[in-house]
């Protein structure tokens, strides 16, 4: 290992130490003191840095550097918020302690996103050591990713000026087939919490079972209309703006899952359950779904309570298309729950995050340069993909500071990112680091 590596290591082993998960308010006191390790960072490597505050989010980290007025700008975006994690869930190791195994990372958000966000981190700081650097350069990173930040947006309107760059550049995912990849397109989305409510209390089965409503039941009954028998969704409407796919994108997308190991082995499954004439990716990227993500009635720990359930709760995540647009699908979705929910039923439907898809311009000399480093350091030719996740501030960069985002992921398909066992290869470590000097370094 160089020692550029080992340099990265220990800095990386200090980051993932910290518990920063957002979805949990007790880790508030983690979220701070990750934000004051990044602006420490930054600042003591000649950054100006400060910390944007509000009301209802997590600090954002927001660090520049110029080099000269006249000199190009990018801004650079990631976030130090992570998933819950807990050794019993099935890890190894302390997540939170930086572990090497089998020459791979483990911990949490060694991917998602604190490895590779610490990447271009790392190379922007040792190129302006070595005087090297070739864009003025900006950092923002934020808290809040993995609860779909609402106020993001407005933060970026507030300091639009400041912002301001040619280009952005987002390291956050995986690569395909073990190919380097250039990301196309991100689904927008959102989620939703349904409650069914059909009595005051819980009350006893023997006495009351079959002659009353069960929640249960009857949120079963709603969800299972959610969906057609060909697995697409059965909502009026629900794929009227959904583009048309391009000849160009299934040819992609055929030559990917040409390339592609078994998606089965990968995701632990034995069938995939796509719509008929589709492809994994041309799925997973291009079309839009609805997913039930939880559900939660009546009495679940030791032994049995029998009872009727009196209520029951669905998380429901929604992923989307251009051109789809969120708030429209949200409607749809709440004249859906009211004209399906019977009027014995009582409902509450609250929706968090609405986003709204984005497709990338590849037409320009940034998504050209790094296919080429990306090609010559891989020594394979670029993959290009549709994405099925979502990055709520590649949309919002789009439309306020007007420029597109070169997507680079740079971490290994099998990373498990918000499972157990989250792990990042060293090997592509080592080449995400050389990606980002040769992107980011003087020619």
């Amino acid at each position: 290992m160089t020692t550029k590596y080992r340099e990265y290591q220990n800095l990386l082993s200090k980051f993932v130490g910290f518990k920063s998960i957002s979805t949990d308010p007790k880790y508030v006191g983690e979220i701070g003191k990750t934000a004051l390790w990044l602006k420490e960072l930054f600042k003591k490597n000649s950054f100006s840095v400060k910390l944007l505050k509000s009301k209802s989010a997590n600090p954002v980290v927001f660090a520049r550097y110029n080099i000269t007025n006249n000199s190009q700008t990018v801004l650079i975006y990631g976030h130090y918020d992570v998933q819950p994690a807990d050794k019993s869930d099935g890890w190894n190791s302390d997540p939170f302690k930086l572990t090497e195994s089998k020459n791979r990372l483990f911990g949490r958000g060694v991917v998602d996103n604190k490895g590779q966000i610490l990447i271009h981190i790392f190379t922007a700081i040792n190129l302006i050591k070595q005087g090297k650097l070739n864009y003025n350069i900006k950092f923002l990173i934020e808290g809040n990713e993995e609860t779909g930040n609402t106020t993001l947006s407005n933060i970026i309107k507030k300091y639009k000026k400041e912002m301001a760059c040619n280009f952005v550049l987002v390291s956050d995912g995986e690569l395909t087939n073990n190919n380097p990849t250039i990301e196309t397109s991100l689904r927008g989305g959102f989620n939703c919490t349904l409650v069914y409510k059909t009595a005051k209390n819980n009350v006893h089965s023997g006495i009351f079972g079959g002659a009353i409503p069960n929640a249960s039941h009857e949120l079963i009954k709603f969800l299972d209309k959610i969906y057609n028998s060909d697995n697409s969704v059965s909502i009026k409407d629900f794929y009227k703006n959904v583009d048309k796919i391009s000849h160009d994108e299934f040819k992609n997308n055929i030559k990917l899952i040409s390339e592609a190991g078994n998606i089965c082995k990968l995701a632990g499954v034995k069938k995939l359950l796509t719509e008929k004439k589709y492809d994994f990716f041309t799925q997973t990227g291009l079309r839009p779904t609805i997913q039930i993500t939880g559900l939660k009635s009546g009495y679940i720990t030791e032994g049995y309570s029998n009872i009727v359930p009196n209520e029951a709760m669905a998380k429901i995540n929604f992923r989307i298309v251009a051109s789809q647009k969120a708030k429209q699908i949200a409607k749809l979705f709440e004249m859906f729950v009211k004209e399906n929910t019977p009027d014995y039923v009582g409902y509450k439907l609250s929706f968090s995050g609405l986003h709204d898809p984005v497709k990338v311009s590849l037409n320009n000399d940034y998504v050209k340069e790094a296919e080429k480093i990306l090609e010559n350091i891989y020594g394979k030719k670029t993959s290009r993909k549709n994405v099925g996740g979502a990055i709520p501030f590649v949309g919002d960069v789009k439309s306020i500071l007007g420029v597109d985002t070169l997507l680079v992921p740079l971490s290994n398909e099998d990373c498990n990112m918000h499972g157990a066992n989250e792990n990042f290869d060293i090997k592509l470590i080592e080449k995400g680091l050389e990606f980002s000097k040769r992107l980011l370094q003087k020619h």
